[in-house]
This record gives structure tokens, sequence and C-alpha cells, in this order.
């Protein structure tokens, strides 16, 4: 049996979600279709007795006026939803025997430079000023191109000269303009893993609008983690009319005379509409859900030919006491023993367990309420490979990788390492240690469908950023695309996507007078 609906959109991420509340805010009702039983995609969380984990946010950026996206949680309805909590310091980098503060303090930040790099304090500032003006100059073109000013490419030399030099670039090669010591272009590198690729690899412009975001409006995490904004999300397209489906898994989308004219589900779910927004990632959406017999061949080309991004390993733990916290650390801090961000990544490729970075995230100090009263959370995250030891002892079998022994040796022995790093960096993590448990790239495959775990679409290289971004629209003309791979990824990131997929949807196929 056929259902008509208004609009449907594929997957409760937050670009899924941002696209429906959109939608639903310009008269129409649309209906989201989620395999999972709770929004969010990777923005969620799970319980485990006391202990609340978060899947995946470490720190939200631009969130202070003018910082890009606080406009956008007032658009989506979901501002006031939240209670948000700035990061000071943002973070803390340890090689070796230094710990470097990253200060929110823009000032402060580059103070805590110049007294471990005395000597690079100009070149330091350089860069920063250098960072600071592409960020600015991408925000200033993302706000005229929403305007309908964008220029062509004559007017965008002219008016952003100094985004326009970075556009081609890698991290690397921007840092090396002004800095000199390898040592402290790994310490500006230092979230690098949030893109997962190394600055030698990342684009510049990535790489320029992290810093510039961070620094300059600060980080941010909210009470209840990135499940409270999924959940806030979910509110609104309510409010507005909308509703979310749990349970589905969308099987494939017909296709007749260039357009999509239904949506299926594996559960029998039959739902046509003249408007479909899809948060699956792009290969799964246009090369399974619709079939390349239905695209130029280009635009084949176009989405598999890129590399899909990074893929993580967490180990999440369950503590009795705040021991990151009784030592006197931050939200986060970064153990890179190598200092250098190239070593580290490729020690994380090579599955060198040893010698690749860490990210030690301790929830509490943010969010209170994901542990009991003197209790604690903290997850320890490192960039993985998605083919480690024959796709981590699965030899490719996704569907049944749980119940295999050598699945399981291989992430005990990987969870083991990694904690015996951590709790050498942090004395008495180990012995406070109430639960714990690991993810692995295979993990984030089964939850979201993602080719490869990965976790922020495809590879934030030169190549794949800017204008290689894969556009939302697609050659079907009702169907758009949301999500991390359009765009830069991150959650702010998608949200504004799956915002823009829903706007450029509507004008396309206005909604139906009376």
């Amino acid at each position: 049996m056929v259902e008509r609906v208004d609009a449907v959109v594929i997957g409760a991420g937050l670009g899924g979600l941002a696209a429906a509340v959109t939608l639903a805010m310009q008269g129409r009702h649309p209906v989201v279709l989620e395999q999972g039983a709770v929004p969010g995609g990777y923005a969620t969380a799970f319980q485990r007795g006391p202990y609340r984990f978060d899947a995946a946010l470490h720190a939200l950026n631009g969130l202070d006026c003018g910082g890009g996206v606080d406009h956008l949680y007032r658009e989506l309805g979901i501002g006031d939803l939240l209670r948000l909590h700035r990061l000071d310091p943002l973070y803390v980098v340890r090689s070796g025997d230094r710990d470097l503060v990253a200060h929110a303090d823009p000032f402060h930040y580059e103070a805590e430079l110049a007294r471990h790099f005395p000597e690079q304090i100009e070149g330091i500032r350089a860069y920063l000023d250098e960072a600071y003006t592409v960020y600015r100059e991408s925000r200033r073109l993302e706000v005229d191109t929403a305007a309908g000013r964008a220029p062509d490419l004559e007017g965008l030399m002219r008016q952003y000269p100094a985004l326009a030099r970075a556009a081609g670039e890698t991290w690397d090669q921007l840092l090396r303009r002004h800095v000199t010591d390898p040592r402290a272009r790994g310490a500006l590198g230092a979230l690098w893993g949030y893109a997962g690729l190394p600055p030698a690899h990342l684009a510049a412009t990535v790489g320029a609008a992290m810093t510039g975001s961070y620094h300059q409006h600060g980080g941010w995490y909210p009470e209840g983690g990135a499940q409270a904004i999924s959940t806030a999300l979910a509110q609104s397209l309510q409010a507005h009319g909308g509703e979310i489906r749990y349970g589905h898994l969308v099987s494939g989308l017909e296709v007749e005379n260039g357009r999509v004219v239904a949506v299926n589900t594996d559960q029998g779910l039959h739902l046509a509409a003249d408007v479909v927004v899809s948060n699956a990632s792009a290969p799964r959406t246009m090369l399974d859900m619709v079939g390349r017999q239905h695209l130029p061949v280009g635009y084949v080309d176009q989405v598999e030919r890129p590399r899909p991004g990074y893929t993580t390993f967490s180990v999440y733990l369950g503590l009795d006491r705040d021991v990151p916290a009784q030592q006197g650390l931050p939200h986060e801090l970064f153990l890179d023993p190598s200092g250098d961000p190239e070593v580290a990544w490729r020690a994380a490729q090579g599955g060198d367990w040893d010698k690749t970075a860490i990210a030690v995230t301790d929830y509490t100090r943010v969010d209170p309420g994901c542990a009991p009263p003197g209790h604690a959370v903290v997850v320890l995250t490192t960039v993985a490979p998605w083919d480690h030891e024959d796709t981590w002892g699965s030899g490719g079998d996704l569907a049944h990788y749980q119940d295999l022994p050598r699945y399981q040796a291989i992430k005990q022995h990987v969870s083991d390492m990694l904690l015996a790093r951590a709790a050498e960096a942090i004395p008495g993590l180990l012995e406070a240690v109430q639960h714990r448990e690991a993810s692995t790239p295979l993990t984030n495959h089964r939850y979201t469908r993602s080719p490869r775990g990965a976790i922020e679409g495809y590879e934030n290289t030169p190549e794949n950023s800017g204008l290689g971004w894969l556009p939302t629209t697609t050659p079907l003309p009702n169907l758009h695309l949301a999500g991390a791979w359009t765009t830069v990824g991150g959650m702010n990131a998608v949200m504004a996507s799956g915002q823009a997929a829903a706007r450029r949807a509507a004008a396309e196929t206005p909604v139906p007078a009376g």
C-alpha cells in the first residue's frame, strides 16, 4: 500500500533533522525515516548503569554571537532548548614533559604559545593572523552567498584574497609559511584529530576554520551531550508538524522519468513524496538506493572517487572518582608522544597504538549529570584504520563481526593498550574504573551505515573541500543530500548542510497551493 506524504527525510542524524525542521517551518509535514530507536546518528548517547556516554561529541564551535552557527540554532528553534557550557581552557596538549594549555581567550592562548616557543612568536602571530583572516573571509563569503551576492572567480580572488590563497593549500603549507619549528607547528595543529587528517593532508581552509572558530568564538558543550541537540531538534520538528518513524531502514528509492517518486524500507513501508532529502551517506544514497543506471557517469565518479574520511576507536570509562579533575586537567587532554601530527596519524593508520595520539575527554567537567555525584565519565578516542588486521578480524563480515572471537580479541587488545597509556599519563585512572567498554570502526558502520565507518563524510583534503564538496543537489531534481558528505563535517556543519538542502528543495518544489 502506498502512503503519500509531503516530504521524506532519510535518516535522523543532525543533518536530516535540521532538513526536516526547515521543511516543516516552510509549511510541509515531513516524515523522517530512521533505522534506530532514537534520533541523532553519531549525535547520540547511551546509558550503562549509572553512566551516560556521549557517542561522539567533544566540543562545538562557533556558538558565540557572530561565530557562524549561533543564528542556526535560533533558526532551527533549538537555541532556548539547550543549556550550553563554554570550555575554558579548550584543551591541553601533552607531548613529552610539556603541557600546552589552549586557553579560551585567544590572546592568552597566544601568550601560552610564546611561553613554550619564544623564538617562534613572530611567526606564530603571523600564522594566527592569517588563519583568522581566512576564517573571517570564509564567513563573509558564506553570508554573501546566502544573500545572493556570490562573486565569480575574479571577484573571489579580489574580495577574499586570503581565502583564495588558502583554497588549494594544505594546512601544513599555511603553517610553514610562518612557523619554522616543527614542534610549534604541531602545537598549532593539535586539533587535527577533529578533522581526521594531519596538517600535511588536511585542507588549509579547514585548519584555519578550526583555529579561527574555536580560538575566536570558543568551544562549547551542551548539558545532556550531543543527544540533547538531537532531542531538541526532534522536539522542534514535532512542534512544527513533522514526525519521525523509528525502526525503518530505507532499502531503495523508486525513480521514474528522472525523479524520485517513492521511498521504500526493509520493513515494508512505501512512501510517495514530491521532495526527498537524504542524510544517509552520499555513496549509499546515490549508488545503492538510487542506482547507477539512473545517474550520469560523471556524477557517479564524483560520488565514488573521493576516499571516505577517518574513523575512530573509543574506550568508554565509568569512574568511581574524577581522577583527571583531581589532577587539574581540563575537559580534553590530547596525549601526543611525538608532538608531530604526521607521526601520530601514520601510527594510527599502521595500528601502532603506542605512538598514536589519544584524546582523553572528561565529560563530567562539562556535563555533571552524566555520572553519579563524585563519579566521572571519561572517554579515550584515537583515529583508527578501517582495514586494521583484516577489517578488525572480521574478514569483511559486517553482519556477524560481534560474534567472531578474533574481532573481540583485537578489540580487547587495542582497548588495553590505550587504557594503559592513559593510565600512565593520569595516575590512579586504572584503579578508578568501574565500567569499561570499547567501540571500533565497525561499530561506527553498524549504527550509521557509513562506508568504512566514516565519521565526517569524505576526507577533508584540499581537493574535497570548498568548491570540491559534493553539492546538496543531485541529478534527480527532487532529491537532495544533507550531512557530512556535502560539507566539512562536524555537528554544526551538518546541521547547516541540512538547512541549506531543505531550502533548495523547497525552492525547487514549492508547497502546493491549498
